[in-house]
């Protein structure tokens, strides 16, 4: 195909995927809500279930959890699962009570790792599941806020939905809140659940501000078995304080012997409180000298993947003064309405089987814990191998964030 003709007949395959409408087009809903499987990665897999003695596949345990939410939600409700499994083209089910049904398959292997795809995605559940109010759940990989190239096999904190299907690709967040804030026209989703590793940043937060009212995950790694769907999807349908119950009922279940940490953003407070960020750290911090000896120091910070995800309520009461750390702990307080801390969670330095120990270089408490990560300059050379190639690469990409000049990491020569 002539390289002239790729974008016309993208659209076309886009454009021709909405007109797959059912038949009968369901009445206009108070909420749809869509779950956005990427599952074409390792995550389409089976493992053995010690304790209730069976092997089971996370795709399908999940999708089976979802069916029995279902039973407690109502006609004017609907749960449809955008599903890309390995080796397969993606099909959408609708989810209602206790069965599944196949609405639409797509006639190719797709990329759900592409913005384009779940824009498309999203696109067509608005387009024939009608309602008030929209939430996007997001099933899979997730690494971080940073952005990577397209084709990132081997780059840390990739950000979201791994797709190994003929090369492995990312979706950069930038790209994610682009094609959502393209389909939302102004109205915000209700919520979107992040239901994968690390996501709850700041960074990337505050990059979709404008197209959706809450952002719910973790800002640590999850297992692999995700949320228990049987217990959350009822409390995002919930008609209050349902980001509250989402986390609730994620954080109830125990898996191996760790709990995750859980946090609920409000977006409509982060232009508050980048605002309140710039102000405590530049009062706060001396501009990066040229040698490099004035890094923020980072020692015994509460972080959540390797050293390079740190604890933003943490950061902030390390390095400013009493009276500037509570003045920007209210509009954090007001951006971060609702979390659950953890002590010890999933991570590259606690899973036994993973040949690695349990976290020992920081204590969580009440007064450190905030549920959410952010970047944290660091100087490169201090880092073990591993760590340094991370800090050089979110160096290189963290000033094309929208949150790094509207938090003052630009004034801190970050």
């Amino acid at each position: 195909m002539r390289p002239l003709l790729i974008p016309i007949f993208c659209a076309l395959f886009l454009t021709a995927c909405h007109k797959h409408k059912n038949d009968d087009p369901e009445p206009k809903a108070n909420l749809s809500v869509l779950v956005y499987i990427a599952g074409d990665c390792n995550l389409d897999a089976s493992y053995y279930d010690y304790e209730e003695q069976r092997t089971i596949n996370f795709v399908d345990e999940d999708i089976r959890q979802m069916m029995e939410g279902s039973k407690q939600l109502s006609k004017q409700q609907n749960l449809i699962v955008f599903v890309d499994r390995k080796n397969l083209p993606p099909y959408f089910l609708k989810v209602a009570n206790g069965d599944t049904t196949r609405l639409y398959t797509y006639p190719e292997e797709m990329k759900s790792s592409d913005a384009a795809t779940l824009k498309n995605a999203l696109q067509w559940v608005k387009d024939n599941f009608e309602a008030e109010n929209y939430g996007l759940s997001l099933w899979g990989h997730a690494d971080g806020w940073t952005i990577s190239p397209a084709r990132a096999a081997n780059a840390p904190r990739r950000a979201y939905g791994q797709d190994t299907a003929n090369g492995t690709t990312w979706m950069n967040i930038p790209d994610m809140a682009k094609a959502l804030e393209d389909v939302c026209a102004g109205k915000p989703l209700r919520f979107i659940f992040a239901d994968c590793c690390c996501f709850q940043s700041i960074e990337s937060a505050y990059e979709l501000r404008n197209c959706t009212d809450y952002v719910i995950g973790s800002p640590a790694e999850i297992p692999g078995e995700g949320a228990p769907y049987n217990t959350v999807i009822p409390a995002l349908f919930s008609n209050t304080n349902y980001w509250q119950l989402a986390v609730d009922a994620y954080f109830a279940q125990k898996s191996e012997d760790y709990e995750e940490p859980l946090s609920v953003i409000k977006t409509s407070e982060l232009e508050n409180l980048a605002q309140a960020t710039k102000a405590a750290l530049t009062q706060s911090l001396e501009p990066l000298n040229s040698d490099g000896t004035n890094f923020p120091d980072v020692s015994s910070l509460i972080y959540y993947y390797d050293h390079c995800l740190y604890d933003m309520n943490d950061f902030m009461l390390r390095n400013t003064s009493s009276d500037v750390y509570t003045q920007w702990k209210r509009s954090y307080d007001a951006a971060v309405p609702y979390k659950k801390m953890a002590t010890v969670w999933m991570s590259n330095n606690h899973v036994p089987y993973m040949d690695c120990t349990i976290f020992s270089d920081f204590d969580v408490t009440e007064e450190r814990f905030g549920g959410v990560n952010m970047y944290v300059a660091q100087n490169a050379n201090t880092l073990s191998t591993r760590n340094r190639s991370y800090a050089e690469k979110q160096r290189l990409t963290i000033s094309q964030m929208q949150w790094y000049k509207a938090a003052g990491y630009d004034a801190l020569g970050w």
